[in-house]
């Protein structure tokens, strides 16, 4: 273990396990830790301490990206897809949404007129978060 990884691992982070992976392994597991949005290190991490938790007896966890990992897991490639392609879109309403409020505030739209339109959209996020996150 390098001194430079110890000193800017955090204390409870400095222990490190080395893993080898097949090309074709990790190219998997960096292609799902970028679709969840982690870094492969933290994607591993997630993974081993999901499995380890639940072997252990304490459920799925859902640190350090684990629950990211169990969702998922549970979804077909299908499904990865098409929430994959929601993802996408959902960046890009945030991207326009960004631009009008920009234009707002330099008086060129009048915000007033698209309340209708952010409110809509606002539910309908509240309602995606929820399914996602298991409570619709």
């Amino acid at each position: 273990m390098s001194s430079t990884t110890e000193q800017n691992a955090p204390e409870s982070r400095s222990r490190r396990i080395d893993t080898r992976f097949s090309s074709a392994e990790l190219a998997l597991v960096e292609k799902v830790a970028a679709w969840c949005g982690l870094p492969p290190s933290a994607f591993v991490r997630g993974a081993a301490l999901a499995a380890a938790k639940q072997a252990d007896g304490h459920g799925h966890g859902h640190d350090d990206g684990s629950m990211a990992l169990s969702a998922a897991s549970l979804l077909s490639a299908e499904q990865i897809t098409v929430l994959d392609a929601a993802r996408v879109e959902v960046k890009r309403i945030g991207v326009n949404l960004n631009q009008l409020t920009r234009l707002g505030h330099q008086g060129v739209l009048d915000l007033g007129a698209l309340s209708s339109v952010v409110e809509e959209l606002a539910q309908q996020h509240g309602h995606m978060v929820g399914v996602l996150g298991g409570k619709g």
